[in-house]
This record gives structure tokens, sequence and C-alpha cells, in this order.
């Protein structure tokens, strides 16, 4: 018999141990997050036999539209199934239950990143489309020089709080489809990165002020995570995240919309299931940015 049920207390242990079967993360990675982000009331778990089998985590986020009109949205994290009770329905049972869940709570929007492009299919069928892009590039420390480049600009990198990164943020994608994270999120993101060694920071540029999240995946590659800035100030503010943080490798992530010159390719990140009408049809045209995504 199966039963899904929103968290309760003492079902870390277990979830835990799901998590590291379904992602392979390390306990440390692990054991931060339930120890700074996990929340009871935004996790749901289904129980097999009394046993908890398979997990969904629901983020409150929002979603922007382009006309500024934003909408209560659900972001979908940690879907995961215990090895042991795979293929048996168990993650397509626990998403029935979170659209119920997130219409009676009055949310228009859920969103998730796939964690691997095999999904995007599975979750296309789950009633979500593409909708969030992303370009990635690898960029290597001793070809950074090279890149062509027309005006060098004044650049100063500071560590910022979360609630100043979140008005910065908002601003930079203003006029656009993106996804808006609360402060606590912003904060849980600035201790991700400062475990890592990095920070979320301030960049500013002459008069435009810009965001910028890092962090240090080993010794030597960087992994910039976020950076939202006006296309030609870019060039500069790597420049500058070079000098701040030395490494070989920087994997630079943006909005499918900047960052062509670093070359790369864009690809979808994120998809979304629209529950309540808002009198909008998105597209992928949109080119929507849902950015950090914890991932």
């Amino acid at each position: 018999m199966s039963e899904i049920r929103l968290a309760q207390k003492g079902d870390t242990v277990r979830q835990k141990e799901i998590w590291k079967r379904c992602f392979g993360d390390p306990d440390s990675y692990i054991d931060f997050y339930y120890a700074n982000r996990y929340r009871e009331d935004e996790t749901a778990v289904l129980l097999q036999d009394g046993e908890i089998s398979a997990m969904i985590t629901m983020i409150s986020v929002r979603t922007v539209l382009p006309d500024k009109r934003n909408f209560n949205t659900a972001m979908l994290y940690a879907i995961a199934t215990h090895p042991q009770y795979q293929n048996r329905g168990f993650a397509t049972q626990l998403m029935d239950f979170s659209n119920r869940y997130l219409r009676a709570k009055e949310n228009e929007f859920s969103v998730l990143v796939p964690a691997k492009m095999q999904l995007f299919d599975y979750y296309r069928k789950q009633g979500y489309q593409d909708g969030f892009y992303i370009r990635e590039a690898l960029l290597l420390r001793d070809r950074v020089d090279y890149l062509p480049i027309h005006k060098l600009y004044n650049c100063t990198i500071s560590s910022i709080t979360p609630e100043e990164y979140n008005r910065r943020r908002n601003i930079q994608l203003r006029g656009r489809l993106f996804i808006s994270y609360h402060d606590e999120d912003i904060a849980y993101q600035k201790r991700l990165s400062q475990q890592s060694g990095a920070d979320i920071y301030a960049l500013d540029i002459e008069d435009i002020q810009g965001c910028l999240t890092l962090e240090r995946i080993t010794s030597d590659r960087v992994f910039i995570k976020e950076i939202l800035l006006p296309e030609d100030y870019i060039y500069t503010a790597i420049k500058q995240i070079i000098l701040r943080l030395s490494a070989k490798e920087y994997v630079l992530r943006t909005p499918s919309y900047l960052g062509e010159k670093f070359g790369g390719s864009v690809r979808p990140f994120g998809m979304i299931r629209i529950h309540r009408e808002v009198g909008t049809v998105i597209t992928s045209e949109d080119q929507g940015y849902l950015g950090l995504a914890f991932d």
C-alpha cells in the first residue's frame, strides 16, 4: 500500500539515503542542504508499505513575465525514487500529488530543471514544456586574453547581501521571462558559494549595477554560475573574475541571449507547467531564464 504526505520530523535520514543513491552527491553537500535549505512543508514523500520510497521538493519562487506581471510558482527539486522502487510510477504519482497540492495553494505555475537531457521527454508527458534556456561555454585561462574586445571599462567586484543581489538581479532581467527567487534562497546560494571558496557579488561597471555568482569546483576549475550584465560589459567582468579567483578553467553560464562572443552552446535548461490560466502563452521564443536552480 502506498501513501503520499508532506515530510515529517524523522524523515530526513531516509531522504538523504535516497538523494545519495539517486544523485551521487557527497555526504557533505547533502548534509549542507538539509542543514541550510530543507523545509518539511516544501517536501512530499511517497511511502510504500510504510517506508519512504520517493520524494519531491516544491521550492516557492515567482514567474515574472516580460510585461512585469508575476505569479506564484513552485520549483520542483530533488525528485527521486529509491533504486529499489524505480520503474513503478512513483515519481509520476508524486508529480500528480504536487500538481493538486500546488493548485490548491493557488500556484499558477511550476518549473523544474531535468537532471539529464533524457528526462525532458518524460516531463513533457507530464504536461511540462521547454521554457528556460542557458548558454554554456568553457573558458581556458590562457586564452581569455586573446578574446576580441573593443573597450575595457573600470570594474569592481565586491561581496554582496542576498537582498541587494536580488534587487540587482531583478533589474537586469526586467522585461524578460524569468524566475525570481526569494531573498532566503539567494542567502542559501551565498552560503553554498562561500562553502566552495567563492561568494555572490556585486558587479559595478561605469553606471551599471550587475550581479555575479561563483562557485569553486576544484582548485583548477571555477563555475561562473550566474552573471547578469549588458552584453558589452561581460568581457570586462570576466577579466576581473579571473584576477579575483584564479583557475585554469572557467565554466561560464549565461542567459541564452548573452555571451555569444565566448562561444559555447545554447540548450534547454528548465521546463514550465501552467496550473492556472494567466492570459498569456509561453513559447520557446521567449528564451526564459531560470538561473541558479541550486544544481
